[in-house]
């Protein structure tokens, strides 16, 4: 409607939807294949991990990068769990919520 009474908005706004749309299509279809990509190599990371066990007779076919990585994270992650379990101590920073009445 908002064409027929502006006809000199016909002139760039059709291509430029037109181009978003496609731009859209484009950078949905390579973040797809992204998250297979990363999904296949998490998914063969962990099969590596099921069946072997790093020792001489089986060694690990991971790329110890990754390896480091995923170590260092499982170590924070537990770190985080044991800050969030115990109480606050008097120096650090936090206050209960309470119900605003």
């Amino acid at each position: 409607m908002a064409f027929n009474y502006h006809r000199e908005l016909q002139a760039w706004v059709v291509p430029l939807l037109l181009t978003g749309f496609f731009a859209y299509l484009m950078s949905h279809s390579f973040l797809s294949v992204f998250e297979v990509t990363a999904d296949a190599t998490l998914l063969c990371f962990a099969i590596d991990m099921e069946t072997n066990n790093g020792s001489a007779e089986k060694p690990y076919s991971v790329d110890q990068e990754l390896l480091t990585f995923v170590n260092q994270s499982h170590i924070l992650a537990e770190r985080q769990k044991h800050r969030s379990m115990r109480p606050f101590q008097d120096h650090e920073d936090g206050m209960e919520l309470q119900p605003m009445v």
